[in-house]
């Protein structure tokens, strides 16, 4: 079969304004692991782990099983199963030597319809794959960072064979069983032309495979410095959205078990930690009930977190803008 030429997100997707105050939150990203093994020019990771502390004030570390397993078990508490779980997040989550036991923990709970991780694939080895397709593990995201070894240097920031990490992934799909496995690649990972050439190259190794846009979703990343764009990284033409509706659908869980109501960098605000409070209180709560008021106020920016964050105009879809029903939304969480 073809590979599908589709982006990566989930295709069926809930009017949000309609939907809003969930009982359960649609998606929760579960941080397996805060460090990386590159340094994407276009992502924090590119400097050094002092200045990633103090730019956004990110520690690097791995999350313990014992946490992993009280994220679990609090997602249970909530009357419907999550739509999905990520097991991703800001890092590379297969530098965490548990993510196969992660994933066939989460599978046995059933606490979500589907279980994904994304990863920049370097450490795609054949016993990994093994471990995550026999764990269960439902979508398998890749994301590149050029064709070639070189690129990888330029964009990556390391010395990796483009050989390597491809036959992993070819391996990956061809044992996948009933593991979906998505390609993705950024419009700035390519040599001009080379769009053709990455489509031809995975369309018989993956299940679905996509181009994103670059755009700037770390402040003080110098590549994406003062870029201004009226697009998403679909290449969407979109209007600035004043309500970030990723607060509204999504819970975000750091190893060390801090939550936020989305998966940014920034954590822009922390509704608790999974060792001392519950996930399903922190979703009911009023602090997330207080932060969601002042997006739909139009107070987005009030929060430094938020205004320098670009996920509501990177990631959010149509069927998830919120700006429009404001007042409604605010008359019902009232």
């Amino acid at each position: 079969m073809v590979s599908k030429i589709e982006p990566i997100y989930g295709t069926q997707r809930t009017q949000l304004a309609t939907a809003v105050p969930l009982q359960t939150p649609y998606s929760i990203y579960v941080f397996p692991s805060t460090y990386c093994n590159f340094k994407c020019v276009y992502c924090a990771h590119m400097f050094s782990p002092e200045v990633i502390k103090e730019k956004y004030g990110l520690e690097r570390q791995h999350m313990p099983m014992e946490t992993f397993q009280k994220v679990i078990a609090q997602m249970a508490e909530f009357p419907q199963r999550f739509r999905l779980l990520s097991l991703t997040g800001q890092g590379e989550p297969l530098m965490n030597k548990n993510i196969p036991e992660m994933v066939s923990i989460a599978k046995a709970a059933n606490v979500a319809e589907r279980i994904e991780i994304i990863s920049n694939g370097r450490l795609l080895s054949r016993k990994m794959a093994d471990g995550l397709i026999e764990a269960g593990l439902d979508t398998l995201r890749i994301s590149l960072q050029g064709l070639t070894t070189q690129k990888y240097k330029e964009i990556g920031g390391v010395n990796v064979e483009f050989d390597e990490i491809y036959e992993n992934i070819r391996y990956f799909h061809e044992n996948s069983k009933g593991t979906e496995l998505f390609v993705k690649i950024m419009d700035v990972s390519l040599d001009p032309g080379e769009e053709a050439q990455f489509y031809d190259k995975f369309k018989d190794c993956s299940d679905r495979m996509y181009v994103e846009r670059m755009l700037p979703a770390y402040a003080g990343v110098e590549i994406t410095q003062g870029m201004k764009t009226n697009y998403d990284r679909y290449g969407r033409t979109i209007e600035h959205r004043k309500a970030c509706p990723l607060a509204f659908y999504m819970l975000g869980v750091f190893p060390e078990g801090d939550v936020e109501p989305c998966d940014t960098i920034y954590k822009p605000i922390v509704l608790g930690n999974i060792h001392k409070e519950r996930l399903l209180d922190m979703w009911q709560g009023e602090k997330l009930r207080e932060f969601w008021k002042e997006h739909l106020r139009g107070n987005r920016d009030g929060n430094p977190k938020c205004a320098n964050c670009n996920a509501p105009d990177d990631v959010s879809h149509p069927e998830d803008i919120l700006d429009q029903d404001a007042e409604i939304l605010l008359h019902r969480l009232s």
